[in-house]
């Protein structure tokens, strides 16, 4: 069935139109973005107001409502609401809402939760949206609530469709798993697993990991997350500063393989592309200190055991694949040092050439 879209557009000069009768959506979720580091930020964001004028003029074409930050207000706890047509009711109740324009971080959570609380669906085109780079950790608490990113490219397939979210082209999800080592000068290094607390594979061994959020960040950046939030989640946090006892840098993830088949996942056609975290030596005790399961995996169950070991037993997924790929690279790169010093030429110094003089 085709859906009814609107288009909230935020405008720089407006402040504090949201609706006061919803609180404020709190920022769950052990995710947080780098914004200068972030993949997406001042790239998508450079053109915003191009992609803000192409929505507007899409919702001309389609005759979509257009709406702005004060259609978002409503009934206070302080107000009376009986004899009041507030904006917030003439929104369609059934009307996916489509985000885009110049929102402060405030405006943007408080308008998510506003919205989700009347019960629409949500839609946020990040190309067409100012300061995408300070919005990057917003988005992300947001991603993880169920609030869609989009791009202007894909908003008119959305609203001239005859179904919601149908592609010309079927997508894949994409997500990153990543095999870590420590001890690497070692015949026999470490590496991390955890048991998963979750379906699928609940109760089994695995590699930290999840789905790449979408528009806010690239696939190294999502494996640095992902070990982050499952490997050092600080147990009693104070505030967002501390959320993780160790954050791991995406320049140090090393891209290992790609696994692709249909049926690897049995929530649907799911590509994993496999990294290899070699900690540095000089970095191993803090990450030992640091070491601490969470989010999707069983608390306390993050440890390091042998290679040797590992190599006996059965991972979750195709773990396994990128356990044996990652041990190959990592043993190839010590031989390849090893050969390196071996073959490097000693310095001697060169001897002098001796002149005999004529008397």
């Amino acid at each position: 069935m085709k859906r009814n879209f609107e288009l909230l557009v935020f405008s720089a000069a407006a402040n504090g139109a949201v609706a006061q009768s919803v609180t404020a959506g709190t920022t769950d979720g052990a995710v947080t973005v780098d914004a200068a580091a972030t993949a997406s930020g001042a790239r998508q964001g450079e053109k915003w107001q191009e992609r803000l004028s192409t929505l507007q003029a899409l919702a001309t074409a389609q005759r979509l409502p257009v709406l702005s930050e004060h259609s978002l207000r409503g009934p206070t706890a302080d107000s009376i609401a009986c004899d009041v047509e507030w904006p917030i009711y003439k929104i369609g109740r059934e009307s996916v809402i489509l985000i885009a324009g110049s929102p402060t971080t405030t405006q943007l959570t408080e308008a998510v939760a506003t919205l989700k609380n009347h019960g629409h669906d949500l839609i946020v085109v990040v190309d067409a949206l100012k300061d995408l780079g300070g919005l990057l950790e917003t988005l992300a608490h947001l991603n993880e609530q169920a609030v869609e990113m989009v791009v202007t490219g894909a908003v008119k397939m959305l609203v001239t469709g005859d179904h919601l979210m149908m592609y010309r082209f079927p997508k894949a999800d994409s997500t990153t798993t990543t095999a870590v080592f420590a001890d690497i000068d070692s015949d026999d290094p470490l590496v991390l697993t955890m048991v998963r607390g979750a379906n699928p594979y609940k109760g089994m061994e695995s590699f930290p990991g999840g789905f790449l959020n979408v528009q806010l960040e690239s696939l190294p950046e999502c494996a640095s997350r992902e070990v982050t939030e499952e490997c050092f989640v600080n147990p009693k946090p104070i505030g967002e500063h501390d959320k993780f006892t160790y954050r791991v840098p995406a320049d140090e993830m090393v891209l290992i393989d790609v696994r692709s088949n249909p049926d690897r996942d049995e929530r649907g056609h799911v590509v994993d592309h496999g990294y290899a975290w070699f900690i540095p030596n000089d970095k191993q005790d803090a990450v030992f200190a640091a070491l601490n399961a969470g989010d999707d995996a069983e608390e306390g169950s993050a440890r390091f055991v042998r290679s040797s070991e590992l190599i006996k037993r059965d991972l979750a997924f195709d773990h396994k694949v990128l356990f044996l790929e990652s041990l190959a690279r990592l043993k190839a790169s010590r031989a390849s040092r090893k050969a390196s010093r071996v073959a490097k030429p000693s310095k001697k110094p060169a001897k002098k050439s001796s002149k005999t003089s004529k008397s």
